[in-house]
């Protein structure tokens, strides 16, 4: 069950995906206005580059809670998000419902008194923790030394997210489907880590 239950989930998602371009679902979103493209300017760029040459340093030095502030900062402009572009309110919650909610058994778990004070660093990681943990595998560390590497992930998918609610709703329920898996998964390895 604990390999047969991922699969067969991934396999029907693969499988909806695949016939989601002949799904009828009509945009509700108003015709954008056009705008102009972005131009990058030199104080852009500038405070671009300042932000990389600030980050990496302390990413280097303290890597757990610089990936933490990215990730908040993240789920910052996730909220802003939605709270200023009302059309994509609802795709935004599902988005946070589906990284957080495969986690919801945590609540309910019988030991969480000795979690409770880990929960909001969990619940940063948690979304990303098995391709984190494969990431941290290949660079040389192990599971319980590479949390930063899950929440700058989950920060990479809530800033990806944004981006994709706006290309319409077919892509936008495909990239859920995509982020609920690797949820998914993340909680069932979770569990297996609680549990052994």
């Amino acid at each position: 069950m604990l390999w047969e239950v991922p699969l067969w989930a991934a396999t029907a998602s693969i499988g909806f995906c695949c016939v989601l371009p002949w799904v009828p679902i009509g945009s509700t979103y108003p015709d954008p206005t056009p705008t102009n493209r972005i131009r990058f300017g030199v104080r852009t760029l500038l405070i671009a580059t300042t932000f990389i040459a600030v980050a990496i340093p302390l990413l280097a030095t303290f890597p757990l809670a610089t990936s933490g502030m990215i990730c908040a900062a993240a789920l910052i402009h996730s909220i802003i998000f939605a709270v200023k572009n009302s059309p994509h309110r609802l795709a935004t919650v599902g988005l946070l419902a589906c990284m957080l909610l495969p986690f919801s058994w945590v609540v309910h778990y019988e030991e969480f008194d000795r979690i409770l004070p880990a929960i909001p660093s969990l619940f940063a990681s948690m979304p990303t923790l098995v391709p984190g943990a494969l990431i941290g595998h290949l660079v040389g560390q192990s599971i319980h030394d590479s949390p930063w590497i899950a929440q700058l992930l989950t920060a990479v998918e809530l800033l990806a997210g944004a981006g994709i609610i706006r290309l319409g709703p077919k892509r936008t329920i495909a990239y859920l489907l995509l982020v609920m898996q690797v949820s998914l998964l993340g909680s069932l390895a979770f569990y297996q880590l609680c549990v052994f």
